[in-house]
């Protein structure tokens, strides 16, 4: 995640003329999908950058969220290189203020530069492992969940963790959930479809293997994983979990999420 201050976002946005949903003269997603890969690597055309939502602004803030201090840099200064390009081939003069603007933009760009020279050149990891009192390990990690929640778990017949993800989603949070289709997820009553967007996997192979996931990404920043299924029948066993904060290790089950997700369509259609 990119060090952007709230006073820098604003900033930025302010320059990228973000309010409307569009960024600069951007007004076809193919184009600006390109300019980014272009500048940064980085294909912005996949699920993990719509977690705000789909249009051109919002998945510009994912961005700012999910990549790192030297790649957002990349792409403010390449922004900043193409405005200005922009003004010189139309003859349009740069007023006072577009400048102080521009020169506070590129100010920034420099700054999450020097940071990720100073700061990033160690990916820090934490990893907080947990054998008792689990589910309130998980319901504190799942309180402190701003954007996305993301679930694979075999098996999830516990109340109170489904009623506070209902909160979590009412409250703007965007939730989903990929579990074992089953008798177990079918006979207990949670209504996981009502609430989230849900993907049921059923057995699958010669020898009718299962999912047999146990994680949660949080804000793509946080893994919970480990043995505990997400049921009553689980508080009473020997069972552990590690909370593990790490921005590329969540970015890589983020991606196994969602080919998760895209095998389940694929197997729905066929």
């Amino acid at each position: 995640m990119s060090n952007l201050t709230s006073i820098d976002r604003m900033k930025l946005e302010k320059f990228l003329e973000m309010n409307s949903g569009y960024v600069l003269d951007f007004y076809a997603n193919a184009t600006f999908f390109d300019f980014i890969l272009e500048n940064t690597d980085v294909d912005v055309d996949q699920e993990k950058y719509e977690f705000i939502g789909t249009s051109k602004a919002k998945r510009l803030r994912a961005f700012w969220e999910i990549e790192s201090n030297d790649t957002v840099a990349k792409l403010i200064f390449a922004f900043l290189e193409r405005w200005k390009t922009q003004k010189l081939v139309r003859d349009l003069e740069i007023t006072s203020s577009e400048q102080i603007l521009f020169d506070e933009c590129f100010q920034i760009a420099v700054r999450l530069k020097e940071d990720k020279e100073n700061c990033e050149e160690i990916d820090d990891v934490s990893l907080d492992s947990h054998f008792d009192n689990i589910p309130n390990e998980i319901i504190d990690a799942i309180n402190s969940a701003r954007f996305t929640i993301w679930i694979a778990v075999a098996w999830f017949t516990d109340k109170e963790i489904f009623n506070l993800l209902v909160n979590k989603k009412n409250q703007g949070v965007n939730v989903q959930l990929i579990i074992m289709d089953d008798d177990i997820n079918q006979k207990y009553g949670l209504k996981y479809e009502d609430e989230f967007e849900t993907y049921r996997i059923k057995e699958f192979g010669r020898y009718k293997n299962i999912m047999h996931n146990k994680f949660c990404i949080l804000d793509i920043e946080i893994v919970i994983q480990g043995s505990y299924n997400w049921t009553n029948k689980a508080k009473y066993n020997k069972e552990n979990i590690t909370v593990v904060t790490n921005r590329e290790n969540a970015k890589k089950f983020t991606e196994y999420f969602i080919q998760m997700k895209k095998d389940a369509i694929d197997c729905e259609l066929n």
